[in-house]
């Protein structure tokens, strides 16, 4: 009898035991899910600043450049939104007429996300 309860009470223990760590991984990508939203928000706020710097002809983030957001490679001053930081950097080029290419990076945790856009 005692032996059966003591069985009983270690599949108990392992039952809990696996809820457990499973909980745990839906935590984990529960978290890295939400750093991904927050990375791809960062980076598209990047591109938003980055075309108003330019239709506005003014550097508002003073880095020195119009357009580019916090292109100085230190990411201790990147803009932040939220828990996500950004950074844009930009290049012309004129194959086809003036064209800026708007490169922007959000970053949240782990995650990262790139957006790329042209403006003529």
């Amino acid at each position: 009898m005692a032996l059966a309860m003591i069985a009983a009470l270690m599949v108990i223990n392992l039952l809990v035991v696996g809820m457990i760590v499973s909980q745990a991984r839906d935590h984990q990508l529960t978290v890295r899910r939400v750093e991904t939203v927050a990375s791809f928000y960062a980076a598209e706020a990047g591109i938003n600043m980055s075309m108003r710097e330019m239709f506005e002809n003014a550097d508002e983030d003073g880095d020195g450049w119009v357009g580019a957001i916090s292109e100085d490679s230190d990411p201790d001053n990147d803009p932040t939104i939220g828990n996500a930081q950004f950074f844009v950097s930009t290049s012309e080029s004129s194959p086809q007429g003036p064209q800026t290419t708007i490169t922007s990076e959000g970053r949240s945790g782990q995650a990262r996300r790139t957006m790329v856009s042209s403006v003529n």
